[in-house]
């Protein structure tokens, strides 16, 4: 798959009035029902082509990390996997977004309390044994690992929540937004004629600009040079998984650690585009695994 690279703004941050409103800005001409189609259909055969050489029975999910990493830092790939740890950086984006969205909806008065609240939920589920048996509602991922934390190790967590958390609550004018989805449920794409791919897209918060969504994606760092993929990469993921509808008109990037935002607008050509660097990316990653079977030391 091929495409002429999309366009974008680059820009510093701005004041929450100003990225409030690049966020809401008058929507884009919609993506035609007939060209997602032919997107999905020419990606889902590129795809299909690619795992099918994978060995029997192994599946690749693909997120905005695995995407970034074949695309970054392909010497990386290939190894055996690692197991999740958790940790105060891995856990702030989690207990952040719930502290967010207590913050939205007015049932915490700051980010520093919201969180508070919301490690002190997490610690309850865990002593009350909500852990999935018999329907009960299961305790956030990051509760057990936290309820067994010393002091010194609570702290940390809620420090880098605090942060997180603080940086997205005044990065927007909420009272303008509308009715915002902060967090949400991840958007899966199962690609067609094959169990051997996946692809997963998140965004921290979505909101209505005129009649289609927006996107707002949190990054850390710096920007990566390849910063149209990764803003691409959510909304083409959205677009796969719920059709012509949930095409965001545009995807906000926010790295406030420096201070910086990108804007994708979202059309034809900037899903194709992110189309064809998925491709690349999963036969990055298909090669990178073929590798390690036939290594003898893989």
């Amino acid at each position: 798959m091929t495409a002429p690279a999309p366009t974008g703004i680059s820009l510093s941050l701005p004041r929450a009035g100003a990225l409030t409103a690049a966020l809401l800005a008058p929507v884009p001409a919609a993506v035609a029902a007939g060209d997602l189609l032919a997107l999905k259909e020419r990606l889902a055969g590129d795809l299909a082509a690619l795992v099918a050489e994978l060995p029997a029975g192994e599946r690749l999910r693909l997120d905005g990390f695995g995407f970034a990493l074949a695309r970054d830092h392909p010497d990386r790939l290939g190894g055996a996997d690692r197991p999740f740890v958790p940790s105060p950086a891995t856990s702030r984006r989690a207990v952040g977004l719930a502290a967010v969205a207590r913050c939205v909806r007015s049932r915490s008065p700051s980010p520093a309390a919201a969180v508070a609240e919301v490690l002190a939920a997490g610690v309850e589920d865990v002593a009350d044994g909500l852990d999935g048996a018999d329907g009960a509602a299961r305790a956030p991922w990051w509760a057990g690992w936290y309820a067994g934390l010393a002091a010194g190790g609570r702290a940390m967590v809620a420090a880098e929540a605090v942060t997180w958390a603080t940086q997205v609550w005044t990065a927007l004018e909420w009272d303008r937004v509308g009715p915002a989805v902060v967090g949400g449920g991840d958007d899966w794409w199962d690609c067609p004629g094959t169990r051997a791919i996946t692809l997963r897209g998140r965004a921290e918060v979505r909101v209505r600009a005129g009649a289609r969504p927006a996107l707002l994606v949190v990054g850390s760092g710096l920007p990566p040079t390849d910063w149209r993929g990764t803003l691409g990469f959510p909304a083409l993921v959205a677009a796969l998984a719920r059709g012509e509808g949930a095409v965001a008109a545009r995807v906000v990037g926010l790295w406030p650690a420096s201070g910086q935002v990108r804007i994708l607008p979202v059309d034809a050509d900037a899903l194709t585009a992110t189309a064809t660097a998925v491709v690349a990316a999963v036969a990055t990653w298909v090669d990178a695994r073929l590798e390690a079977t036939a290594s003898p030391t893989g």
